[in-house]
């Protein structure tokens, strides 16, 4: 638009001059070159030299032109590969969504080099390729993202630590988070990422010290925290030297709490204390019913058989149909020496959850009496039920 402009002008310009050069024509120049004498009007030689000036800048303009052809076609080229590596990192992330792994890695290294952020294309790239099984490609593209952008290490290494966990590699996953220390101090996402890691791993006094952190930043939803702080809990009688002193020092909030007070009676229970076992488990049971703690107390061995008997009957007034506290009846009962009894709630206890111990003490309870027959298909059918657990899991009150 502008040389249009320029051209007008000049062409407005040109007919003025020979308008006037009509009007006035005794103005006259003469030019002597080479023994000649050109003589020629003075609105001519001022076109003339006019020409001369615009021919001359044009082929000043065509030589720079020329000169700089090499670096504008290189320019161009690049530009050219910018944009392409623009469309395959779309296209490429497009085919990640899809699931299409093949194609998005194909995309995405491509022309990787010349994006404006290689390290995405090479991260997104690595998570293409894991998802195909290669390992080995997957960590040559996470390498090659280091290498790109060597600044941008937290989100990278976040990035190689989760591929890794998704993959199963817990200990590759912890030891890159525990490269980033330093970086993902203040990072959430860091915490959450080594917290889960140590949860998986079973470093509970490693997950201890970071849960001040994880709560202040608020990594994990609460109800995930409060777990995790259980599970340091037990963890913390299950190694304990001196079991009372490690019960004392929890806190009194998660000493009620059903699955730490579960694992502490279970301990209370191997080292032979079956009465202080019973007390805080009758104490919890009041509290809020836990099947759990049923199924520690059918494992007691009680001075009164007859009373643990009638604790678990009167609990099964809440819940009759209720294969663990029926079990337990059935267990005190053989323990009384009521085998009538005891087979009672033992069958109860098959009836209304197989319990793989029901089917055990059963066939025990036959087998005293010599009905080995009705004893060796009740062992059967026992082992047929090992899918269920041995205990229950804790309902937390």
């Amino acid at each position: 638009m502008r040389w249009f402009f320029y051209l007008l002008l000049a062409i407005g310009a040109a007919v003025g001059l020979l308008w006037i050069a009509q009007t006035d024509p005794f103005n006259y120049v003469t030019v002597y070159l080479a023994g000649y004498a050109i003589e020629m009007s003075a609105i001519g030689f001022l076109l003339l030299m006019g020409l001369s000036v615009i021919t001359l800048y044009a082929l000043v303009r065509i030589v720079h032109a020329l000169f700089r052809a090499p670096k504008d076609w290189g320019r161009w080229q690049q530009r050219r590969r910018v944009a392409l590596s623009d469309q395959d990192l779309g296209s490429g992330y497009l085919s990640l969504i899809k699931g299409d792994w093949k194609n998005a890695e194909k995309r995405l290294t491509a022309h990787a080099d010349d994006s404006h952020i290689p390290y995405v294309n090479y991260l997104a790239a690595a998570q293409a390729a894991q998802e195909q099984g290669k390992l080995t490609q997957r960590d040559e593209y996470l390498s090659k993202a280091y290498k790109a952008a060597p600044k941008e290490t937290l989100a990278i290494g976040l990035t190689k630590a989760r591929l890794h966990q998704v993959a199963g590699q817990w200990n590759m996953a912890r030891a890159t988070l525990e490269d980033l220390v330093d970086a993902g101090r203040n990072n959430a996402q860091f915490t959450a990422m080594l917290m889960q890691t140590y949860e998986q791993s079973g470093s509970w006094s490693d997950a201890k010290g970071l849960l001040p952190v994880a709560r202040k930043q608020k990594a994990l939803p609460d109800a995930v925290l409060d777990q995790i702080e259980d599970e340091v809990h037990k963890a913390s009688l299950d190694g304990a030297i001196d079991l009372d002193a490690a019960w004392r020092a929890l806190p009194r909030s998660h000493r009620k709490k059903t699955s730490v007070m579960a694992t502490y009676c279970e301990h209370l229970i191997r080292s032979k204390r079956d009465a202080e076992a019973e007390k805080h488990i009758v104490s919890a049971m009041k509290q809020s019913w836990d099947d759990t703690l049923v199924a520690l107390f059918a494992r007691l061995n009680p001075k009164s058989a007859v009373k643990a008997r009638r604790v678990a009957e009167g609990w099964m007034l809440a819940q009759p149909d209720n294969a663990w506290v029926n079990l337990a009846a059935g267990q005190h009962a053989i323990h009384e020496g009521n085998m009538a009894l005891a087979k009672k709630y033992l069958q109860a206890s098959i009836a209304q959850g197989a319990l793989p111990e029901a089917y055990r003490l059963l066939g025990e309870v036959f087998e005293g009496e010599g009905e080995r027959g009705k004893a060796l298909e009740l062992f059967r059918s026992g082992l047929s039920q090992r899918s269920f657990k041995e205990l229950p899991t804790p309902t937390e009150s």
